[in-house]
């Protein structure tokens, strides 16, 4: 089993993160790569009648682990920050609305910029969301593109300081509290829920995909994307 699969249902496609056969999803050149191919594909598929695109996890105690520091050889930082930045960039030129429904621990900045790229995130109240590099010293790990992230979905300056620069591990429920969230939920039942209504909330019948992509590029999350723009060239 790879990272990650997908399947479409009532034109909202769900995208699973399944960990492999390790029971950890971590992040490697090899995974974020099938993840961006796996995004364009169904960026691809999209119609005029397609509503959304939910990311979950198969697991129960994480949604995505982050950077296998124990792996030999060591992974290479850089590349991995870069696949990432390829994958928010396949996330923010989604024609349609993005939601990540966490339904388990977000265990580095890496795999916090992947949350964050999505337009809405739902959690469990349990969840743990932390940027562990920071504690351990691994500053180099951290994406140039993580501060643009925080400052788009949040106008708590405390709510960054307090998650990176401390590296405090926060709860989901803290979380809405700093309105970095849309939805807490107490069970995996009520977080799916939740994400598909999220999606249907948004689009009425009349879809624009294109103008759903440039408010989002220009409005929403401009200075994400100009920060992972930067990153790849790709202004």
């Amino acid at each position: 089993m790879g990272f990650c699969t997908y399947k479409e249902k009532d034109d909202i496609f769900k995208l699973t993160l399944t960990g492999g056969n390790s029971g950890h999803n971590y992040l490697t050149e090899k995974s974020l790569k099938e993840l961006k191919e796996t995004l364009a594909t169904i960026r691809g598929k999209a119609t005029p009648s397609s509503r959304g695109l939910v990311t979950i996890c198969s697991g129960k105690s994480s949604f995505c682990d982050g950077i296998d520091y124990t792996s030999s050889p060591p992974p290479a930082v850089e590349e991995l920050i870069r696949g990432m930045a390829e994958v928010v960039r396949e996330l923010l030129g989604m024609p349609f609305p993005t939601v990540a429904a966490v339904g388990g621990d977000v265990r580095s900045s890496l795999a916090l910029a992947l949350v964050l790229a999505h337009d809405d995130v739902a959690v469990l109240k349990k969840v743990k969301i932390e940027a562990r590099e920071v504690v351990e010293g691994r500053h180099d790990a951290v994406p140039p593109y993580l501060g643009a992230l925080l400052r788009d979905k949040s106008s708590y300056p405390q709510m960054s300081s307090d998650l990176v620069l401390r590296s405090e591990t926060m709860a989901g429920e803290r979380l809405k509290y700093w309105y970095l969230i849309e939805r807490v939920c107490d069970d995996q039942w009520e977080l799916k829920g939740h994400a598909i209504n999220m999606i249907k909330e948004v689009f009425g019948d009349e879809r624009d995909g294109e103008a759903y992509v440039t408010t989002r590029k220009s409005l929403v999350f401009s200075e994400s994307w100009k920060a992972v723009s930067e990153l790849l060239k790709n202004i």
